[in-house]
């Protein structure tokens, strides 16, 4: 131990010479500063340079011009129908239009009528050929036209001031082409003689 720290002290100076000349360089190598504009091609290894290493400008420089817009895309399938919105107000009533033009005048409900008292006697008509009382109850009306194709109305009536409330039914039916049979009976079907009014309407 005596022996090393007497070495030491007597060459101190060597040894310090010493162990400069090796870490020396690499000091240098690390703390020193590159010139402005020394670093070229030669300098760098391919692919080692990031976005980031460059400037602002040289970054804007690399980016190229916008390519023309790529061709639409197919259309998606049609969404599902939403739910019906709420109904709207309702709009003010619009003004009258003017009338239409005046149709042409029907034909009257019928001609074909007749009015019997109650033993058969016509007491007014329109077109009846021959009126005729064959029994209690039963009567027959011919008229000039053929009225298979019309319908025969038969109400209760008299030409006097007389009131008649009873109650009874009225039978209809046709023969041949132009004779309406009326029969009068009541609710135990006993035929009765009454007045009554015919209508025959095509």
């Amino acid at each position: 131990m005596r022996q090393t720290a007497s070495y030491l002290r007597r060459h101190h100076v060597a040894l310090f010479a010493l162990f400069f000349a090796f870490g020396g360089t690499s000091f240098a190598a690390t703390d020193a500063v590159l010139a402005k504009n020394s670093v070229g091609t030669r300098q760098v290894i391919d692919g080692s340079l990031q976005t980031s290493d460059l400037s602002k400008t040289a970054r804007n420089a690399l980016k190229g011009n916008r390519g023309p817009a790529g061709p639409a895309g197919q259309a998606g399938p049609a969404g599902q129908t939403g739910p019906s919105g709420a109904p709207g107000a309702q709009g003010a009533t619009g003004a009258t239009g003017p009338p239409g033009i005046q149709g042409v005048p029907g034909q009257s409900a019928t001609t074909l009528f007749a009015a019997l008292d109650a033993g058969g006697t016509i007491t007014r008509s329109s077109g009846v050929t021959d009126a005729s009382h064959g029994s209690a109850g039963v009567y027959r009306i011919s008229f000039g036209a053929d009225i298979r194709n019309c319908v025969y109305l038969v109400t209760a009536g008299q030409d006097d001031a007389g009131s008649l409330v009873e109650d009874y039914h009225v039978y209809t039916s046709r023969t041949a082409t132009s004779t309406v049979n009326v029969v009068i009976f009541d609710q135990n079907n006993n035929l009765l003689d009454r007045p009554f009014f015919l209508a025959v309407v095509c």
